[in-house]
């Protein structure tokens, strides 16, 4: 019963979002020329209005985009409309298979080129604290301060471990700047940015199967304090019971 409740409300929840993109009649008609031509369908109507929304909203001047598609028009489409209001922006757009960044590149409208640089990388692992994930290698450095995430592919590449995605951690670490972001359909991705930056900073959506970042800085993320919590933890156990360990406060 519950699985059909939820079925439901998706439903009614990517109809609304229907509604709000064909409230704009220049947007509406580009989504439905990509949506005609491409052979990516991750992306539902849901995710279109909320990427749209959030760079309207938030009004980013360089975005980082993790696996680009019909999001990479939306979103592009969105700074050329913030553009006009005096707030420009571009996106740098990474891909690790050629075959996807090429269909990107010939399905993004001429007239919204300008907006987007797309970018061809492998991916490599990396750690922090006690999480692995995968990142693209070759990210360009620059200021970004929102970040879509949608890869790359969530397979270590050392032994084909499931991982997260790592791109926005270490763009993060290395930003002196607050850095907004949201996270596709990757619960893993979601579970440990929730964990390091605590759920007050990234919601998870159930129903738009979306995390929302609120615009973060490098020093909310949370270090590793099982060591330091030890001694408190030993007083406050039960030596017979369960125990709830803490690992990041």
């Amino acid at each position: 019963m519950r699985n059909k409740i939820i079925k439901f409300l998706r439903k009614v929840i990517r109809w609304q979002a229907r509604k709000k993109l064909k409230a704009n009649p220049e947007l509406w008609e580009q989504i439905s020329l990509y949506m005609k031509k491409t052979k990516s369908t991750g992306v539902s109507w849901s995710d279109f209005w909320e990427l749209y929304n959030a760079i309207r909203t938030y009004k980013p001047k360089h975005i980082l985009e993790c696996g680009p598609g019909a999001s990479t028009m939306v979103m592009a489409f969105a700074l050329m409309e913030n553009e006009r209001e005096g707030f420009p922006g571009k996106i740098t757009a990474m891909e690790e298979m050629k075959e996807y960044l090429d269909m990107s590149v010939d399905l993004l409208p001429e007239f919204l080129g300008k907006y987007v640089e797309f970018h061809l990388s492998p991916r490599v692992d990396e750690t922090y604290e006690i999480f692995r994930g995968v990142r693209y290698k070759d990210v360009p450095k620059a200021d970004y301060d929102f970040i879509f995430v949608d890869g790359p592919h969530h397979r270590s590449l050392l032994d084909d471990a499931f991982c997260f995605d790592f791109d926005f951690i270490h763009v993060l670490k290395q930003s002196k700047n607050p850095i907004a972001g949201m996270v596709d359909y990757r619960l893993s991705s979601s579970y440990v940015l929730q964990t390091l930056l605590g759920p007050e900073k990234v919601k998870f959506n159930m129903l738009k199967e979306l995390a929302f970042i609120k615009p973060v800085n490098a020093s909310d993320l949370k270090k590793l304090t099982l060591e330091n919590n030890t001694r408190d933890m030993m007083k406050g156990s039960s030596l017979f019971g369960n125990t709830k360990i803490k690992l990041y406060q």
